[in-house]
């Protein structure tokens, strides 16, 4: 989104709403604007890498489940990145359960589980748009997110150190600016999906959204949204 590139003229809230009646999606002029620089609490640039690459790790091996593999080639393949970066401590209980795949008689995943599971790829693109390892803007969200350049960036790294090179750290105001206008953007999916109608949320494609929204809260700490596993997109 180029939301954070045009020029400051009104309040963060204005200039969502400018920007998303511009892409021709519904606004809610009752939701407060997202918290300002002074009361967010975004998480650091190590903080936000060390979340954003173990998560993408282990949605990797979802994915390679909801393909019909198993999943134990890639839990091991992914392990093996995971501990060269020094990561094997940052990975939540959900996540576990995908390395653990590696594991001789592990419990297996479902196809069913890994599909909901490798929705958090799209978690992570907040996390890894606001570190600077998008090549510039995040992408308008009407279609999942392409990983193929974030894949080849991670898997030539050889150390957490070499990762943390990448980082070019957008703006608080910047990170603010776009997490503004993902809360309204959610709100036109949810408000689409209970009213059965598309032209609400414009070409937003709401499970992108959905989950980037839950991306960008506990990245800026919002309703306390610390927990990775259990956080909410509230609108």
């Amino acid at each position: 989104m180029s939301l954070f590139n045009t020029r400051k003229e009104g309040s963060r809230k204005e200039r969502s709403e400018k920007f998303l009646l511009g892409q021709r999606v519904k606004i809610n002029q009752n939701l407060p604007e997202i918290a300002n620089e002074t009361d967010a609490e975004i998480k650091s640039p190590e903080e936000a890498v060390k979340r954003a690459v173990t998560a993408f790790l282990a949605a990797q091996i979802a994915i390679d489940i909801c393909n019909g593999e198993t999943g134990t080639e890639s839990a091991e393949f992914f392990t093996n990145i995971l501990r060269e970066l020094g990561l094997e401590n940052e990975l939540t209980a959900d996540e576990k359960k995908y390395f653990a795949l590696a594991d001789e008689g592990a419990p297996r995943i479902s196809p069913e589980d890994a599909n909901q599971f490798q929705w958090r790829i799209e978690m992570c693109m907040p996390l890894f748009w606001a570190c600077g390892f998008l090549d510039g803007d995040l992408p308008f969200p009407s279609d999942i997110t392409d990983t193929t350049d974030l894949i080849r960036l991670l898997g030539g790294c050889h150390s957490f150190a070499e990762v943390m090179s990448y980082v070019q750290m957008h703006t608080p105001s910047e990170i603010l600016d776009n997490a503004d206008v993902c809360l309204r953007m959610d709100w036109a999916c949810v408000e689409a999906r209970i009213k059965n109608d598309r032209s609400i949320c414009g070409d937003l494609m709401s499970d992108v959204v959905m989950e980037q929204h839950k991306g960008f809260n506990w990245l800026i700490g919002a309703f306390d949204a610390e927990d990775w596993d259990n956080v909410r997109a509230h609108t």
